[in-house]
């Protein structure tokens, strides 16, 4: 696969992903690309650098290893050639995520279909140290090299497991002691009242329809971001945000 951007290939080095060369084009400023290469060189990572009247060639390979012609402006002028890391079952990453903490939580996307959402929601739960985040094989966005860039790093810090069927996968959490918590408009609970503490299973809807129905069932409870505004709603990857802050600061409140 294809990651670009300064942070993206940054992250692949530095958590050790097999990275098959990196390539570069000079730049005027060279401080950054300069680390990138001792990174590269720590890591026994092929280093290509492109002058500037190499740059068709640089756009060449870009393009051979996955970059499309509309992402080659948002690249940075740099972009690495990785291999697929390898998958981790939906299982293996509940029971890593409770080795982890007391209070572990895991990020559920139902049918959120937009990269740039998941590059987003995936930077988000780095910084909120989700420990897996589950999207169904289909009606899922693909993750992409924009959305691994616009995650800035955080695609390598947080396990992407994929599952079959999302409603039998929360069944497995429920089996693994993981509370089930959806977001909805019409929530059961507030983030004041509700039960975090415990492992949980997190779940963000759909940008426009939310949660579908069956998922909706499986939850234990469901919530809503409080408000004070005229708009209703928030999309996907600012819902995400909001709920994993509100969540983490009841966690705080309550291990004390």
């Amino acid at each position: 696969m294809m990651v670009m951007g300064f942070h993206a290939v940054e992250a692949v080095l530095a958590k050790g992903y097999p990275v098959k060369s990196v390539h570069c084009l000079q730049r005027s400023d060279g401080s950054r690309s300069s680390r990138v290469r001792e990174m590269a060189a720590k890591a026994k990572a092929p280093w290509r650098e492109y002058s500037a009247k190499d740059k068709a060639r640089f756009e060449a390979e870009f393009k051979r290893v996955g970059g499309g012609a509309g992402e080659m402006e948002s690249c940075q002028g740099i972009f690495a050639e990785v291999a697929e890391p390898k998958p981790i079952s939906h299982l293996d990453a509940l029971k890593a995520a409770k080795e982890k903490e007391p209070f572990p939580v895991v990020l559920y996307l139902d049918s959120v279909t937009d990269p740039q959402n998941l590059g987003n929601i995936l930077r988000s739960a780095a910084f909120f140290g989700v420990s897996a985040l589950v999207l169904t094989e289909h009606r899922s966005a693909p993750l992409t090299p924009a959305a691994m860039k616009i995650s800035s790093g955080g695609f390598a810090h947080v396990p992407l497991v994929r599952v079959p069927n999302l409603a039998r996968a929360l069944e497995e959490a429920k089996e693994e002691g993981f509370w089930v918590i959806g977001l909805s408009e019409h929530a059961s609970e507030t983030f004041h009242s509700a039960r975090m503490d415990s492992p949980l299973a997190l779940i963000i809807g759909n940008e426009e329809s939310g949660m579908r129905q069956l998922t909706e069932k499986s939850c234990d409870y469901t919530l809503s971001i409080p408000g004070s505004g005229p708009l209703i709603s928030l999309n996907a990857a600012t819902a995400a945000a909001v709920t994993l802050a509100l969540v983490r600061e009841v966690q705080r409140r309550v291990s004390k």
